[in-house]
Formats: structure tokens, sequence, C-alpha cells
């Protein structure tokens, strides 16, 4: 099994690496540092984002659980009159990510272009839990719901 922690723990550990090497390796360049220390807190935040959504690899297979009925926790949850933390915790998740990618990247500051990328990201979280469902197992669920 990956853990999450263990993951976490050694990419972090190598993105202090390459924050130091990449430090004394520019530190007479013009580039800003203010916009190199946006782009390592990004990296750290798709550390997290890796670490929260794809992790653990457990290894059991064909154990998927598939939610294709859109919309399902927002009819469930006012059934059963609780907020569907699952739509709050999807929209903390990706938040920061509208926020770098203008910043980080110039063709990105398009707002159609960047609900885009964020679209192919969820999609391709959700999609990377299928076929680990599918494959060598996982406990996450491929929910339509979190790419809408």
């Amino acid at each position: 099994m990956i853990d999450q922690q263990l993951f976490h723990g050694y990419a972090t550990l190598i993105l202090i690496i390459y924050v130091i090497y990449d430090l004394i390796r520019n530190r007479k360049k013009e580039h800003s540092l203010l916009r190199r220390f946006v782009f390592y807190s990004f990296i750290y935040y798709m550390i997290n984002v890796i670490k929260l959504t794809l992790l653990p690899i457990m290894f059991i297979p064909f154990t998927v659980s598939v939610q294709l009925v859109p919309f399902y926790f927002v009819i469930d949850s006012l059934n059963s009159g609780y907020i569907a933390t699952a739509y709050l915790q999807n929209i903390i998740l990706l938040l920061p990510l509208g926020v770098y990618l203008p910043l980080l990247f110039q063709r990105l500051r398009n707002l159609k272009l960047t609900i885009f990328v964020a679209f192919l990201t969820s999609t391709s979280i959700e999609t990377i839990q299928l076929i680990k469902g599918l494959t060598i197992g996982s406990h996450r669920t491929f929910n339509v719901d979190d790419i809408i």
C-alpha cells in the first residue's frame, strides 16, 4: 500500500530540495522571487491534491464504486436536511487552482480557459479514481457530481 503520509513526506522533501537547488542556481537571475515562491506553493498544493484524491493505493482489485446519477448528493442532502459536504470540499479543493493558473500562466488569464482547465483537472481526478478502482483497487468513488 502506498500511504498518504508517506507520499506527502517524500514529495515535500523533494520539493524542499528542489527549492534550495533552484534558489542557489538562480540567485543572480532577475526572476521574481515572489513568482518563484508562488510556483513552489503551487507544487505543494498539487502534492496535497494528489494526496487527498488519489491516495492511498491499496492493491485490492475490483473494489470500485461508481455514482453516475447527476446531482444525486444534492437531492439526497435536500431529502435528509443536511448540506452535502462533498460539494463544499470539492470547491475548497479546486478553488486555489483557479487562483494559481492565472497567476502562473499568461495564457490562462482568460476565465473560460481557466474554468476549462479546472474542469479537465476534476475529470482527470475522477477518471484516475475509476481506473484505479478497476485495476489495482481503491476506496475512492467515481462520482459524476464531482466533475459537475
